[in-house]
């Protein structure tokens, strides 16, 4: 059996556009990624509304991927891949970052997360891959407050960023811009719609097999 954990923020969640309840499970991407490998694999979903790279929200407690993915490697090893995909929140206003700096947060969280693996491989396993991927920019607010015209920019620059630090760390990369268009997100300009996660799963399936195959 081979284990994948998504780790993400609302979009792994399955956050549905326009009142917020969440996709079915067989209608989000991690369901239906699951559907698509069948038997052998085994798809665990962490996903998180608001989750950021390593940012934490005093308004909302807990967003922090950074503080979060330790104890997610704890709770689900041993692991064959672990698919990151954070960002999008991280160009939030309240948080005054560039994109270079949500760069360092996630290579701070793959650091993190690797060295679980190193200081617990006794009971662990050995270190799963890893594989990055650099959320569909907003095309817009949405009207969100949340974010602005710089948050927008921010999220249109994070693919060349990412794709540095997947290098860096020597995880895959995937751009989730070059799957899903923007069009197929909400009426919020943010969230996925039903035909955006069947498109997303079906290309992931594609990634995984490549990877672990």
């Amino acid at each position: 059996m081979k284990n994948i954990l998504c780790f993400g923020d609302s979009n792994t969640y399955g956050y549905m556009p326009g009142d917020g309840r969440r996709w079915p499970r067989e209608q989000r991407w991690t369901g239906r990624l699951a559907a698509l490998l069948g038997p052998g694999y085994y798809v665990i979903e962490e996903g998180m509304n608001g989750r950021t790279t390593a940012f934490e929200d005093a308004l909302q407690p807990w967003r922090s991927g950074l503080g979060a993915v330790g104890a997610a490697m704890k709770s689900h090893a041993p692991l064959d891949l672990v698919v990151v995909m954070l960002g999008t929140n991280d160009a939030k206003r309240r948080y005054n970052v560039s994109a270079d700096e949500i760069g360092m947060g996630m290579t701070a969280l793959l650091q993190a997360a690797k060295n679980f693996f190193v200081c617990n491989a006794a009971h662990a396993g050995p270190a799963p891959q890893f594989l990055v991927v650099s959320p569909v920019p907003m095309p817009d607010t949405g009207g969100d407050p949340e974010f602005d015209a710089a948050s927008l920019q921010k999220q249109a620059a994070l693919a060349a960023v990412l794709r540095g630090v997947a290098a860096q760390q020597g995880a895959a990369f995937a751009d989730a811009a070059q799957w899903v268009p923007q069009t197929l997100l909400g009426s919020d300009c943010c969230h996925f719609t039903a035909a955006a996660h069947e498109r997303f799963a079906a290309q992931m399936a594609a990634c995984v097999h490549r990877l672990l195959d």
